[in-house]
């Protein structure tokens, strides 16, 4: 199945009618719509990428921005965005930077955005769903996190550090997600446990924790987690947060 572009632009005609022809020898689909939320949902599931070309218009379009990160999250699309160094900040106030595929900065030449674009049209063909374990000793957020995840990911679930450590002597994981505060033996020790032993010691770890004030988020984060995720996040916040990790990990 050929592969399909939104290009979401208000008037940039050089570029679009510069980018089309070249992605389209490539035989990629492009298709260009204005930044209207109807045109948008009409030409959204046929598409693999959305890329916003941004322009005077952003600069009164909150909401649309807004709507978009949030379809981007639902439906899974990798949104990148183009412009100015003014245009991509007005963006970042109301699209969190690590939701966004790749930014683009301007001027930029053509032939360079269309290659990238290619490479990550292209470099998902033959992914299989990542493995995630989650560990944690809660098992009615286990089981939430396990139904949010499962459509996106293969998840298994273990209820404690134990548990974790011996399910990994067996198994192979590419991320996991690890409850910071649990009985006997809680989210460092286990951190500590994973990176004693050479099978499991580069394994990406995401701590969960339920508190966000500052000095939690420095305990957690002074032990050099991949990342961390309070877990009153809602599943658009979590799946973003996993989707924009995975994705950044693959094109370092």
């Amino acid at each position: 199945m050929a592969k399909k572009i939104l290009l979401i632009n208000q008037n940039a005609v050089l570029i679009t009618g510069r980018l089309i022809p070249i992605l389209k020898n490539s035989g990629i689909e492009c298709v260009s719509v204005a930044p209207n939320l109807d045109e948008i949902i009409h030409e959204k599931d046929s598409a693999d990428i959305f890329v916003l070309l941004s322009g005077d218009f952003v600069n009164d379009s909150k909401d649309f921005l807004l709507s978009l990160k949030d379809m981007c999250s639902v439906d899974d699309k990798p949104l990148c965005v183009m412009g100015y160094e003014k245009e991509l900040e007005i963006i970042e106030q109301n699209i969190p930077k690590n939701t966004i595929a790749r930014e683009f900065a301007r001027p930029i030449d053509i032939n360079t955005l269309s290659n990238a674009l290619k490479i990550m049209l292209n470099s998902g063909e033959n992914d299989e769903k990542k493995q995630i374990l989650l560990v944690d000793d809660d098992v009615t957020f286990l089981k939430m996190m396990q139904k949010w995840l499962g459509t996106k990911y293969r998840v298994a679930a273990t209820r404690s550090g134990p548990q974790a450590i011996n399910y990994l002597t067996e198994h192979t994981v590419d991320l996991i997600l690890l409850d910071y505060e649990m009985p006997l033996m809680d989210g460092p020790k286990v951190l500590e446990a994973f990176r004693s032993k050479p099978q499991t010691a580069n394994i990406p770890v995401i701590f969960l924790t339920g508190k966000n004030d500052i000095d939690s988020v420095r305990s957690v984060m002074s032990l050099k987690p991949a990342s961390y995720l309070i877990k009153s996040m809602n599943k658009e916040e979590i799946l973003e947060s996993l989707n924009s990790f995975f994705y950044k990990r693959q094109h370092i």
